[in-house]
């Protein structure tokens, strides 16, 4: 049985959380878990029906753990700081470009969430023919912002019933019972920063030469990711051959049941391990198909870092 000692910053996150769940549920072991938290109020979190103190990251010595996985957002210089005492260190908030390597006093950046939604679905069928062009709008749900995203919906839905005002430095305007067309500063191209990240995944996917575009929209509710793609093909592909080719693919389910019952909503996959697939439709002519998939924002990136804990266990233990 593979084992390791693990030192975890944010723990008490959405995605952290979800990662510690994943592990339970596996056969890794961990000897020593140390949580790491740069707030002035450490708290405990629960592993396998313990409690575990977070650790103030300013103290804590690098030595004891041989992998640091980070759940924080903007959490550069400790992630710099690990990786320069030799650790390997594992980042899936997203905020950094997606990249690096699996090695001791390396920075692995993965994917962000939206990002490996899309790819799960694209990649499949990227095989089918040569494609000439890529489109996706996502409506990405608040935990996109971690805890402070989730509270800001909250308190602000609150506050519209009770007729006052709830202020937040989260969203540059209300989340509550609106859509908001974007989230951080665009480039000078009009791209947000999650559109940049989906765009660069993207384009790894497909042609030098077919047009990728995306577009992320922030929407009213807690968890679990949409997206509406659509893919151009030189020529036509049949419905069966995608269904096919998604079904094929690890970490995708496609719901094929008649009528209102067969539109997966995003609670659907809340929870799960794979990205849902459903309408799934083509044009007249057969060259172009659109699909509508929901994902668990929160446990596909907790699955692959999973993944990375249990080779880099398997390595030491050879």
């Amino acid at each position: 049985m593979s084992s390791m000692n693990l030192a975890l910053l944010g723990a008490d996150t959405a995605l952290g959380t979800a990662l510690l769940d994943v592990i339970a549920d596996s056969p890794l072991r961990l000897p020593q878990l140390f949580p790491l938290s740069i707030g002035d109020e450490p708290g405990l979190i629960e592993f396998r029906g313990e409690d575990y103190p977070e650790l103030p990251l300013d103290e804590f010595d690098w030595a004891q753990a041989p992998v640091l996985v980070n759940c924080l957002p903007d959490a550069d210089a400790a992630l710099d700081a690990a990786a320069h005492a030799g650790l390997t260190v594992i980042d899936l908030t997203g905020s950094r470009p997606a990249g690096g390597k699996l090695a001791r006093g390396q920075v692995l950046s993965l994917p962000d969430p939206f990002s490996q939604q899309l790819a799960s679905v694209v990649a499949p069928l990227a095989e089918l023919g040569r494609l000439l062009a890529v489109s996706a709008t996502g409506l990405l749900s608040v935990s996109t912002e971690g805890q402070a995203g989730v509270d800001a919906l909250s308190g602000q839905t609150r506050a519209l019933f009770a007729q006052t005002e709830h202020e937040t430095a989260v969203y540059a305007k209300r989340i509550a019972y609106n859509l908001l067309g974007g989230f951080g500063e665009p480039d000078a191209d009009g791209h947000t920063p999650e559109e940049k990240a989906a765009l660069a995944l993207l384009r790894r996917l497909v042609p030098d030469d077919c047009p990728v575009d995306v577009t992320c929209v922030r929407t009213p509710h807690f968890f679990g990711h949409g997206a509406s793609v659509s893919l151009h093909f030189a020529a036509p592909v049949t419905l069966e051959a995608a269904a096919d080719a998604l079904k094929a693919a690890e970490r995708v389910f496609v719901l094929q049941v008649p009528g209102a019952a067969g539109m997966a909503a995003s609670q659907d996959a809340v929870g799960g391990d794979k990205v849902w697939v459903s309408r799934l439709r083509r044009s007249p002519d057969g060259r172009s198909l659109t699909l509508w998939s929901v994902a668990d924002n929160t446990r596909l990136p907790a699955l692959a870092v999973l993944q990375l804990l249990t080779l880099i266990a398997a390595r030491q233990g050879a």
